[in-house]
């Protein structure tokens, strides 16, 4: 219970966070609530760890409310200036797939790649705040983990289905 509630509030952080950017311009509240959804990430997975509350449920939220946020803090980015329309399609198409493939089986666990890809991502969006070059430079290291991720998670699946 306690798991899922971090996991949910990652998507009131991610519309925090865009009206923060879109409306307020308020990089520095952004940051900080950027901040706090990064610290969630890690928390809800940690909680339901060691209250023994892990769910097949509660890791799909966790998962969804992970591409919502990085999502829609890009497509605020992305009206700002600060990302390209390249950086966000590559990077909302991947979540999107991973997110439909893992709920219909086709994708195998989370991965360190996968970690790694967000723990960076998590990174660039607050670089994003305060020096759009580096920040933009962290997307494009996620991006790359991303895709290599991906290939990863499929590999698995894929060369062991009995259907291929």
């Amino acid at each position: 219970m306690v798991a899922s509630l971090l996991s949910f509030s990652r998507f009131i952080f991610a519309f925090l966070v865009f009206y923060e950017i879109i409306y307020q311009e308020n990089y520095y509240l952004a940051s900080f609530l950027i901040i706090l959804a990064a610290f969630s990430d890690f928390l809800d997975g940690f909680v339901a760890r060691h209250l023994e509350q892990e769910t097949q449920v509660g890791a799909h939220l966790d998962h969804i409310s992970d591409k919502v946020f990085v999502i829609l803090v890009l497509v605020a980015f992305f009206s700002e200036g600060r990302v390209g329309l390249v950086q966000l399609s590559l990077i909302a198409f991947r979540e999107i797939a991973i997110t439909f493939l893992r709920f219909y089986g086709f994708a195998g666990p989370v991965n360190f790649l996968g970690k790694l890809k967000t723990v960076v991502e998590f990174f660039a969006l607050f670089l994003l705040c305060f020096n759009p070059l580096l920040g933009n430079l962290l997307l494009w290291i996620a991006i790359f983990l991303a895709y290599i991720s991906a290939f990863f998670y499929f590999k698995r699946p894929v060369t062991s289905s009995p259907h291929l």
